[in-house]
């Protein structure tokens, strides 16, 4: 999936555009701002038990507290509904296609150490609260009828997630954030009796795992 390669390609093109945005920016005053933020999330389970998995887009919604006691450093926790999950796609004789739609509410606490007036590094530990599963797709083909999909909730097959979050971001004037972020997932989440079996006899196989990367803009409330 050439993860790494990615991540890299959309950190460098957003950071271009917030270059060129914040040439005149002030200095954020320091206290407490309120916001609110949103944006894409690009969104993977990587496991060797997920077979065919590609990155699926969703889409990030909620809002944040900034605690800035000095110029060069703020604490920021956020509360973020995230659209998570998968794509599939399974080759045999045919291509099965589908989707692993997973919705959590997210808790990041995130330390921001500030390199200049505007761009800061972020990072920290983020809860994930599974609200809901759902597995959609292709799961027979018939030489008569075609393709038959299905809608399946699957919120028992998964759970809850600890995740750190790392990134770049830039506090521009007037209020307006941008970020980029990789958040990737600790704990194994897979709770499906038949693929946990699978994992239980061959030891190599390993875990599921959450990987995402967030795109977003925002505002802080009280802003210059």
């Amino acid at each position: 999936m050439h993860f790494s390669r990615f991540l890299m390609f959309k950190i460098t093109s957003l950071l271009a555009g917030a270059l060129l945005a914040a040439g005149a920016a002030q200095a954020q005053t320091t206290g407490t701002q309120f916001g609110l933020k949103a944006g894409l999330t690009n969104a993977v389970l990587d496991g060797t038990i997920n077979t065919g998995a590609e990155p699926k887009n969703g889409f990030h919604l909620g809002g944040f507290v900034r605690w800035r006691p000095s110029a060069r450093f703020a604490l920021q926790p956020e509360l973020v509904y995230a659209q998570q999950g998968c794509d599939t796609r399974v080759v045999n004789t045919v291509p099965f296609e589908g989707q692993i739609k997973l919705n959590y509410l997210n808790v990041p606490i995130l330390a921001k150490v500030y390199l200049g007036k505007v761009f800061n590094l972020q990072a920290g530990p983020q809860i994930g609260f599974l609200l809901g599963a759902q597995r959609e797709g292709q799961v027979m083909y018939s030489t008569v009828s075609g393709y038959k999909s299905e809608k399946v909730d699957v919120r028992d097959d998964y759970k809850n997630d600890l995740a750190l979050c790392g990134g770049l971001g830039a506090d521009l004037p007037f209020g307006l954030i941008v970020a980029a972020r990789i958040n990737y997932g600790l704990t194994d989440i897979d709770k499906n009796p038949v693929t946990r079996a699978i994992r239980d006899s061959d030891s190599i196989i390993g875990g599921l795992h959450n990987r995402s990367l967030e795109f977003s803009l925002g505002y802080a409330f009280g802003g210059k």
